[in-house]
């Protein structure tokens, strides 16, 4: 059976792109080499051979992207220009349709989340409609799809702590099964930067600002 598509999505790191409370505690400028750092560290620690799409907004930051991906396997693509919610709808429709099968979609700001999770995920899609990676602030840094059931993400209050709840709600709803995964933490202030580069530094490989 072929792996899963992974699509990552990508909120360019500049201006009001940026997650508020990163540039109201660090200033844009080391906001936006965090979450820059951030994306490379998730695309780096995915399981490399599988079809990879990175989703991008806004859309007149796509041949940027292009060019600091280099030579990296990883198409890009534009998301529409709207709230978070109906890009990650149309983001999940097109992807779920253009590859026929399963996709696994992917915030790009959990650096907990590699190969051991991803692959978890793709393992509970052959028994399960929807997988979700809970993220500790009540948001979700993962959510797999085996067919894209359309209004899934209806009524979805986003950038509360009711995000998960609401989708595994509307899972219930539309009669899809579901599982979730272990929660994690999303890398949207400085403390959990902090925490993640504490962590990760024991394993190798943290993302560094400095450098």
């Amino acid at each position: 059976m072929e792996p899963p598509a992974l699509v990552l999505l990508l909120d360019y790191p500049e201006g009001e792109w940026l997650p508020a409370a990163l540039r109201r505690e660090l200033g844009d400028a080391f906001a936006a080499r965090m979450v820059r750092l951030l994306a490379e560290y998730q695309m780096a620690n995915a399981p490399q051979n599988w079809p990879t799409e990175l989703h991008v907004a806004p859309a007149d930051k796509v041949a940027e992207v292009r060019r600091w991906l280099g030579s990296k396997p990883i198409t890009v693509h534009s998301q529409l220009a709207a709230p978070f919610g109906e890009r990650l709808a149309q983001v999940a429709a097109e992807a779920t349709a253009r590859h026929e099968d399963m996709v696994i979609l992917l915030r790009t700001d959990c650096p907990y989340c590699g190969v051991e999770q991803i692959a978890a995920a793709a393992k509970a899609l052959l028994e399960n409609d929807v997988v979700l990676g809970p993220a500790t602030d009540g948001d979700f840094y993962l959510l797999g799809l085996r067919r894209w059931p359309e209004g899934l993400l209806h009524e979805v209050n986003w950038g509360t702590n009711q995000v998960l709840f609401a989708i595994t709600k509307r899972c219930t709803e539309l009669g899809l099964s579901y599982r979730l995964l272990d929660p994690l933490e999303r890398v949207t202030s400085e403390a959990a930067w902090d925490r993640a580069v504490a962590r990760i530094t024991g394993q190798g490989g943290a993302p560094s600002v400095g450098n």
